[in-house]
C-alpha cells in the first residue's frame, strides 16, 4: 500500500514538473532541488512509477486505467514540449470566446482579435449587425478549456509580479499553453471512451490496440501534441462520450437516458458544428423502434418512441443553447451563420477528393483509417444493429465534409475535420482486425503467401531502382537512399495504395500511370466555382503538365519558356468539361530566311485552331466548344509546321529539332469569372 502511495505521489508530482516546464516555462524540480532533468526522463520516472502503483493494486481491482492515462499524459506533454506546441492556427478564434468572456464578460471578439495579434485580418473586423466583430467558430472549446485557463490565470498572477513579460489579462503564454494541455488532457479521455465503447464489442486487449493504431496512425497524433489548441481534441472526446452512452443504452433505453444522450448531443455541436450529424446513431434507432410499433399497431409503443424522440431534440437544444446565446449577441439571431465562413454546396460533394486526394484525402494520408473504414462496412455486415449506424454516419459525415468549400481542411494536418469519427473508426478497425484473423486461420497458405511476396517486391523495384541508375551495381549505398529509389519505383509504376481505387480508374481513364493521380487530380482547373480558369507555365514550375515533345526549360529576359520539337502535348486537368477560352504565347524559331511557321493546336486529337507564328512573342486567343473538352486530363498539342535544327541553318552548335517556343498556355470558362 505505501509503495503505492509513494508511486502515486511521484506520477503527481512530475506531471506538474511537465506542466510548470510548459505553462510557467520554468522547473520546479530544478528550483527547489538545483537538479535537472530533461522532459523524458521525467517521463520514465513516471512510467516506472506507474507501473510500481499498478503491481502493488488489491487483487480484484479495477485495470490500472489511471496510471496508464498518466504514463501517456506525460508521455504528450513531453512531446508537446520537444515540438513547440503552442496556441496557433484557428485556436486563436475559440480562445477569443473564452478570453472575452472571462475578461470583458461580452462576445464581441474586436479588441481580443487585435490582442491576439489578428489586427491584420480585416473580414474579422467587418461590424456585424450588433457592431461586433465577425465570428465563424463555436463556443464549446471555450467552456471545456475554462479549468485549464483558470488555472494559467493563477501561474500568470504570480509571474507576473516579478517578470515584465506575463501579464494577468488572458493573453501571455501560462494561458495559451494551458490550453494546450487542455487538448491533450480531452484528446486522452476520447481515447478512453474509445477503448470502453470498443470493448463493448470486442475483447479488450484488442480494443486499446485499435485505439492506439487509430490514435497513432491517424491525425488525431499531430492535434494532441503539436496543435492541440485546436478544436479536434475535445470534439474527438465528446462525440466517444456520445457514441459511448448510445452503445451502452441502446438495447433498453430509459426516458432519462433519452434525456442524457439528447444533452450530449447538443454538447458534441457546441464544440464542433458538424457533430450534430452523428445523431443518425440513435436517430436509426428510432425509426426501428418506429416502424416495429407501426408494423405491430403498437399504438402506446409509437406514441412512447416519437416521445422519445421529442425529448432528445429538447435536451439537445437546451445544451446548444450557450451557442444560441453567443449567436443572439453577436447577430442578433438565435440561429446564425457567420459570413465569414466557408460555403457548403451540399449538391457538389467532392468524395473522392476527401477520401482518396493526395492533398489531405482521409484514406490516402492516414491508411490506417482505410483500414478502419473497410472495417465500418463488416461491422455493418456482422452487426447490423451497431454497424448499419455506424456506416450511415461516417457516410452523412464524408459528403457533408467534401461539401464544404475547402474540402481539403485548408493548412491542416490530414482530413482533421473527421475527428468526430475517430471513435467509430475504432470499432471498424476492431471489425477488421477480427475478421482478418479468422481469415488467416481459415487460410493460412494464403496469407504467409501474401507475407512472402512482399520479398519479391522488394527485388523488383530493387531491379528497377538499378535499371534507373538511382542505384548502382557493386558500389555501397545508403539503404535510405535505395529504400526512397525503390519506393519511387514502385509509385511511377503502382502509385498510391491507399488512393485506391480512384487512382487506379484515373490511370485507366487518362491513359496515365496510377502516380500522376497524386498532383494531376488535386490541382485540376475549374474546380473551385470561384476560379474558373487555369494556366499551364510551360517554362517554369509546371513540370508535372508538360507532357512529351518539349526540351528544357530556358529563359528569354524575364520570360521562361520551353522549345518544341514539330509537336509538343501539354497536359490539362479539368474537373468538368466547359466552353473554354484558351490563350497560348508563343513564338517561331527564327534564322535568316525563315518564314513565319503555321501553328496548328489539336484539343484531344481534335483539331481546334490555326494561326501563324512570327519571330515575336504573340499571345493567340481562339474559342474552344464544350464537346472537345472531358472532366479529367486533356491533351493540347501544338503543332509547328516549319522546323529546324540551329546547327543546319547556322545558329551554333545546337542540334535539337526546334518548332517554337511556349511561354504559357492559359484557359478560361467563356463568360467565366478573370
Amino acid at each position: 500500500m505505501l509503495a503505492r502511495r509513494i508511486g502515486s505521489l511521484v506520477i503527481v508530482l512530475a506531471t506538474l514538473e511537465l506542466c510548470g516546464r510548459s505553462i510557467a516555462r520554468g522547473s520546479l524540480l530544478q528550483r527547489a532541488t538545483g537538479i535537472g532533468a530533461g522532459a523524458w526522463t521525467i517521463v520514465l520516472v513516471v512510467a516506472l512509477a506507474a507501473a510500481i502503483a499498478a503491481a502493488r493494486r488489491p487483487a480484484g481491482s479495477k485495470r490500472p486505467i489511471l496510471q496508464v492515462f498518466a504514463v501517456l499524459f506525460a508521455a504528450g506533454l513531453a512531446l508537446q514540449l520537444q515540438l513547440g506546441a503552442r496556441l496557433q492556427s484557428d485556436g486563436f478564434y475559440y480562445y477569443a470566446y473564452l478570453r472575452s468572456i472571462t475578461f470583458d464578460r461580452d462576445v464581441d471578439f474586436t479588441n481580443d482579435y487585435r490582442l491576439l495579434g489578428l489586427g491584420d485580418k480585416p473580414h474579422l473586423f467587418e461590424p456585424t449587425p450588433t457592431g461586433h466583430a465577425q465570428s465563424a467558430w463555436t463556443v464549446g472549446p471555450a467552456i471545456v478549456w475554462s479549468p485549464f485557463f483558470a488555472a494559467g490565470h493563477g501561474v500568470a498572477g504570480r509571474l507576473a509580479r516579478t517578470r515584465a513579460d506575463i501579464t494577468a489579462d488572458g493573453i501571455s503564454f501560462p494561458y495559451r499553453q494551458a490550453v494546450c494541455i487542455a487538448g491533450l488532457f480531452y484528446g486522452l479521455v476520447g481515447c478512453w471512451f474509445c477503448y470502453e465503447l470498443t470493448a463493448f464489442l470486442y475483447p479488450r486487449r484488442l480494443s486499446a490496440a485499435v485505439t492506439a493504431a487509430v490514435m497513432a496512425g491517424s491525425f488525431m497524433l499531430w492535434y494532441l501534441v503539436k496543435e492541440p489548441s485546436m478544436t479536434h481534441a475535445p470534439s474527438m472526446a465528446a462525440v466517444a462520450g456520445f457514441v459511448w452512452a448510445w452503445l451502452a443504452t441502446r438495447d433498453a433505453r430509459t426516458t432519462r437516458q433519452w434525456l442524457l444522450l439528447g444533452a450530449l448531443a447538443g454538447f458534441m455541436t457546441l464544440i464542433r458544428w458538424q457533430n450534430a450529424l452523428f445523431a443518425v446513431l440513435p436517430l436509426c434507432d428510432a425509426l426501428v423502434l418506429i416502424g416495429s410499433t407501426l408494423r405491430a399497431s403498437d399504438r402506446a409503443g409509437l406514441i412512447r418512441a416519437v416521445s422519445h424522440g421529442l425529448l432528445f431534440t429538447a435536451a439537445a437544444a437546451i445544451a446548444f443553447l450557450p451557442q444560441m446565446i453567443a449567436w443572439h449577441s453577436i447577430y442578433g439571431r438565435w440561429l446564425a451563420v457567420s459570413p465569414i465562413g466557408p460555403q457548403i454546396r451540399l449538391l457538389h460533394p467532392h468524395l473522392a477528393d476527401i477520401l482518396w486526394s493526395s492533398r489531405n484525402g482521409l484514406f490516402s494520408t492516414s491508411p490506417v483509417l482505410y483500414c478502419a473504414g473497410a472495417g465500418v462496412a463488416i461491422l455493418a455486415y456482422v452487426r447490423p444493429p451497431i454497424g448499419v449506424p455506424a456506416l450511415a454516419a461516417v457516410a452523412v459525415m464524408t459528403w457533408f465534409n467534401a461539401s464544404i468549400q475547402d474540402w481539403w481542411g485548408s493548412d491542416g494536418f490530414g482530413m482533421r475535420r473527421f475527428d468526430g469519427a475517430i471513435p467509430l473508426f475504432c470499432l471498424g478497425l476492431a471489425a477488421l482486425v477480427t475478421a482478418m484473423t479468422a481469415a488467416v486461420r481459415r487460410f493460412p497458405l494464403a496469407a504467409a503467401t501474401g507475407v512472402l511476396s512482399l520479398f519479391a517486391l522488394w527485388n523488383i523495384t530493387l531491379m528497377g531502382a538499378v535499371q534507373s541508375g538511382a542505384v548502382r551495381l557493386g558500389e555501397a549505398v545508403s539503404f535510405g537512399d535505395a529504400a526512397a529509389a525503390q519506393v519511387s519505383v514502385f509509385h511511377r509504376w503502382l502509385g498510391m495504395p491507399s488512393t485506391y481505387p480512384a487512382s487506379l480508374l484515373f490511370a485507366a481513364r487518362n491513359r496515365l500511370s496510377p502516380g500522376a493521380y497524386d498532383l494531376l487530380s488535386p490541382n485540376r482547373f475549374l474546380a473551385d466555382p470561384a476560379r474558373q480558369y487555369g494556366r499551364i507555365d510551360v517554362g517554369f514550375g509546371d513540370e508535372l503538365l508538360v507532357g512529351g515533345g518539349w526540351h528544357a526549360q530556358e529563359r528569354d529576359g524575364a520570360t521562361t519558356f520551353r522549345w518544341t520539337s514539330a509537336r509538343a502535348v501539354a497536359l490539362l486537368p479539368l474537373d468538368h468539361a466547359a466552353p473554354l477560352n484558351v490563350q497560348i504565347r508563343a513564338h517561331a524559331f527564327a534564322y535568316p530566311g525563315a518564314s513565319p511557321s503555321a501553328v496548328v493546336v489539336f484539343v484531344n486529337d481534335v483539331s481546334a485552331a490555326a494561326f501563324e507564328a512570327g519571330p515575336d512573342w504573340q499571345t493567340f486567343e481562339f474559342q474552344t466548344e464544350r464537346q472537345l473538352w472531358r472532366a479529367g486530363v486533356n491533351r493540347i498539342a501544338v503543332e509547328f509546321a516549319r522546323t529546324a535544327r540551329p546547327v543546319d541553318v547556322g545558329l551554333g552548335g545546337d542540334t535539337r529539332l526546334l518548332g517554337g517556343a511556349v511561354d504559357f498556355i492559359r484557359v478560361q470558362v467563356i463568360d467565366g469569372p478573370r
